[in-house]
């Protein structure tokens, strides 16, 4: 029986009590994730307290996640196999404020996003992210003017590159509000056992 302790959010402020138990990620492999980490730490230092470089997959769940959940996730994910992801060029999402990587194919991703929220776990959930496209944030914790100076100083100037993407994770804050990964689980492998981190 699997059990993840989750945050005591009795001391957060409002907008992050939503993520108390966590949600889906795909996060780049080692030999990606730290250049991208760098980045975060010297233009967005508290984007980069609360977690690493990062795709975000799913919506916050709305309870702990439970064993049969996690079957039936692996079940779906099974059929979706592994893809090469894109990152870079640079970019800005107006209207807000940020400068984020580009990720692709974006439509893969959809497909991966839709496959995910069609289980059980996010039953009853709004999905309201279901349209924001694929990014790894660098700075978002800026102004507009901030935006266009850091676009134009970083275009050309940080690594691009691709990573096959062969698994998704689940990851929880801890009572700091920084995301641990707590579970990882393949794409397009029949399930037999899970590979809990």
């Amino acid at each position: 029986m699997t059990h993840f302790r989750y945050p005591d959010v009795s001391s957060w402020v409002e907008w992050a009590k939503e993520y108390r138990f966590g949600a889906f990620y795909i996060f780049p492999p080692a030999g990606v994730i730290e250049p991208v980490d760098a980045l975060r730490q010297v233009y967005d230092p508290r984007s980069a307290r609360s977690c690493q470089a990062h795709i975000s997959l799913s919506e916050p769940l709305l309870g702990p996640l439970a064993d049969d959940q996690i079957e039936e996730l692996q079940a779906a994910l099974s059929s979706f196999e592994p893809f090469e992801i894109r990152y870079g060029p640079v970019r800005s999402m107006p209207p807000y404020p940020g400068v984020v990587y580009a990720i692709e194919p974006e439509s893969t991703f959809m497909q991966l996003r839709a496959v995910v929220h069609a289980t059980s776990i996010f039953r009853g959930s709004a999905f309201s992210r279901r349209d924001i496209a694929p990014h790894t944030t660098i700075a978002e914790f800026i102004s507009l003017e901030r935006t266009h100076e850091l676009l134009r100083e970083l275009r050309g100037n940080v690594p691009e590159g691709t990573f096959l993407r062969d698994v998704i994770e689940y990851a929880v804050p801890t009572d700091q509000l920084y995301f641990e990964r707590v579970l990882t689980l393949p794409l397009g492998v029949r399930p037999t056992s899970r590979a809990i981190t």
